[in-house]
């Protein structure tokens, strides 16, 4: 091995846990910012409930479903990030739940608003959404899964330890 090489490898390695650290320096501050986000939102629902029992029109319900949709979006995204450290191929799923439960809401939030147009969109964006998890659970996780185990078999074969 050349010198020069040996300094690229060395180099690469220090970019890798440069950006390692990078990231999760990145991710505390998101899930710090999401907690402080859920804090916030279940106060608000708290309050919004209150004033849905009191003056109990459409509007307060938008609100709290809002707000109940917004709490599921944020827990998703803290799940996402999890998920990714234990299976970084979840990460894509978990974003593209988030996507489907926001377009959920969108679903919810025309049909008490009455507006058609936007309710065909809505539920055109969820089909797609759930098109897209149907994919990914149904093709790209399970080749993930069969190429996984194909290399831990013949890592025993081989004689190697996985």
């Amino acid at each position: 091995m050349t010198e020069h090489s040996r300094r690229e490898k060395e180099f690469i390695k220090y970019l890798v846990r440069y950006g390692r650290g990078l990231v999760l320096a990145v991710e505390t501050v998101i899930i710090a910012s999401l907690s402080v986000l859920i804090a916030l939102t279940t106060f608000f629902l708290a309050r919004d409930i209150m004033r849905a029992y009191s003056v109990g029109s459409t509007a307060e319900l938008q609100l709290i479903m809002n707000d109940i949709f917004l709490l599921i979006v944020y827990v998703e995204l803290i799940r996402s990030i999890i998920a990714a450290y234990r299976r970084p191929e979840m990460y894509l799923v978990s974003i593209a739940e988030v996507g489907f439960v926001i377009t959920v809401r969108e679903v919810l939030a025309s049909v008490l608003s009455k507006t058609t147009q936007d309710v065909l969109f809505s539920s055109l964006a969820s089909i797609a959404f759930a098109l897209i998890l149907w994919i990914l659970y149904r093709k790209v996780l399970p080749l993930k899964r069969e190429h996984k185990e194909r290399r831990r078999k013949e890592e025993v074969t081989h004689g190697h330890t996985p």
